[in-house]
């Protein structure tokens, strides 16, 4: 089809060759991805590899398996009580490193309205 029979055409006939237009390139790039896809499979199976094994390079171990931690709840040390944290903001350092000696904090108890400090204005003469 040349350029210039789509000036012959009507509206209709035009809207119809676009849409019919966008399913052909929409098809065209699913084709080509699935091709892109089967090849990728094909060229790691050579080398021992699945996708799986490269999508998962890189990830840290500790990826999706962090601890939650609920702010408004505070978190003690096990051994030393003096060492609380309220969960917010960064973690103390006290805490990353009794998680990466692989233990946890304990929970101690929620901070309800009535422990929170109260804010006190000072009026200056």
């Amino acid at each position: 089809m040349k350029l210039d029979t789509l000036d012959a055409l009507e509206d209709a006939d035009l809207r119809a060759i676009i849409n019919r237009s966008e399913e052909l390139l929409k098809l065209r790039d699913e084709d080509r991805k699935a091709k892109a896809l089967s090849d990728a499979r094909a060229l790691l199976a050579a080398a021992g590899l699945s996708l799986k094994d490269v999508a998962m390079r890189g990830k840290g171990a500790r990826h999706g398996k962090a601890v939650p931690y609920h702010a408004g709840t505070l978190y003690q040390h096990p051994a030393n009580k003096a060492l609380v944290w309220n969960a917010k903001g960064q973690k103390p350092g006290w805490l990353r490193e009794l998680e990466g000696q692989g233990g946890k904090p304990v929970e101690v108890r929620e901070v309800s309205q009535s422990d929170a400090v109260p804010v006190t204005t000072k009026k200056t003469a």
